[in-house]
């Protein structure tokens, strides 16, 4: 689809100016360094997040952790947190020279894209960035119940990340492609993580924050509001940062066409991704198919350097597993082209069915020779025993 230049010669970066002494070490440009404290921001508050969501969610067994013991667990997340902080502190700024050359040679590849292929390019980036929005919406909103009823919170955080990359697409210097898929993965683990990989059930992160007049979900108390609220705004800031060097290729690549025409390409590639979106969803795939399109997509537009394909497909594959992972066999997730269904079977041995993650109906089968199997089902339908067997025979 793309035809560039595949041996793209690394850019060479300048000696750092700060004064510090160290020719090694380049300064890097604005652009990324607020990329790394709004990444640095989001790393705290996905530390903070699973304790959070652990105190403020009612254990089922009701038992309550003597004192000392909460005292030494609290103590040792807490290390274990301000540990972590600092390993991505540094490991941040060890890489901060390789995003910077990583971001030039991008921008050199994609001026070096042969300018008959360069429509196809535009409308291929543009659906892309489409689809994935739309895969991003919909996702969120199988994990938690918030993200299902107001799938708008979703979609601003989206424009918000495609928009300020389409303002920074003229800078020579931007956010690199090859960061999208490590911070997909990230929002996949924690999100699955959070759900399904606490001790207790996150009572907490299921609740809606503010009441309505028909509510819809758990009410959150008070102690549980600013837990969801670190929620939404955690997963804001990943969702708009991921799209952020999307909105820069997308924006770069009509750079090198007049306006009216780029911005035709660029709703016509709109309007291809919003219809494979809807082929996908009719087809029922999970979100496995629809982000392993989407990095093959990403993928394409990759600089041709084996250490940045190999990178890629890494990350693509670390997000890809962490879709597919069964983290409850139990139950079968059905996605259907409106919501996910949870199909699984209750205590009662009854089948179960859940949508958006909030019950739905039980299913009881009532043909005639299963129904007779059990009286006291029937007593609880029909009480009166004399007009049992019309039922029977009517049902």
């Amino acid at each position: 689809m793309v035809n560039a230049t595949t041996n793209i010669e690394p850019v060479d970066v300048q000696p750092s100016r700060s004064g510090q002494g160290n020719p090694n070490r380049p300064e890097a440009p604005s652009i990324l360094r607020t990329f790394r404290y709004l990444l640095t921001l989001a790393f705290v508050g996905c530390l903070v997040l699973p304790g959070l969501a652990y105190i403020t969610s009612p254990t089922e067994s009701g038992v309550i952790s003597p004192a000392g013991e909460t005292f030494l667990k609290v103590a040792a997340y807490i290390g274990i947190s301000l540990a972590a902080l600092i390993g991505f502190r540094l490991l941040a700024l060890r890489l901060e020279r390789y995003l910077l050359r990583e971001s030039q040679n991008q921008a050199a590849f994609l001026e070096d894209i042969s300018y008959r292929f360069l429509p196809i390019a535009i409308a291929g980036s543009a659906a892309l960035s489409l689809f994935l929005e739309l895969a991003v919406i919909r996702w969120q909103g199988t994990i938690f119940e918030f993200f299902a009823f107001y799938k708008n919170y979703g979609l601003l955080s989206c424009f918000a990340g495609l928009g300020l990359g389409y303002a920074l697409s003229r800078s020579k210097e931007g956010i690199p492609l090859i960061l999208v898929l490590p911070l997909l993965a990230w929002q996949f683990i924690l999100l699955i993580g959070l759900r399904f990989g606490l001790p207790n059930r996150p009572y907490s992160l299921e609740a809606i924050p503010f009441r309505e007049q028909l509510n819809m979900g758990w009410t959150a108390t008070m102690d549980q509001v600013g837990v969801i609220y670190l929620l939404i705004t955690v997963v804001f800031f990943l969702t708009a940062l991921a799209f952020v060097p999307i909105g820069q290729l997308c924006g770069k690549l009509m750079e090198r066409k007049p306006q009216l025409s780029a911005y035709g390409l660029n709703l016509l590639g709109s309007i291809l991704g919003v219809f494979l979106m809807l082929l996908v969803s009719f087809l029922w795939t999970p979100p496995t198919v629809w982000f392993g399109l989407c990095a093959l997509g990403l993928l394409l537009f990759f600089v041709r350097m084996p250490k940045t394909l190999l990178f890629g497909m890494g990350t693509a594959m670390v997000a890809i597993v962490t879709l597919a992972w069964p983290v409850n066999p139990l139950w079968n997730k059905v996605y259907s082209p409106y919501q996910l269904l949870d199909i699984g079977y209750s205590r009662d041995g009854l089948m179960l069915i859940r949508a958006a993650g909030h019950y739905y109906q039980r299913v009881r089968n009532l043909r005639l020779r299963s129904t007779l199997r059990s009286f006291s089902l029937a007593r609880q339908i029909i009480p009166s025993g004399p007009t049992t067997t019309t039922a029977y025979t009517q049902s």
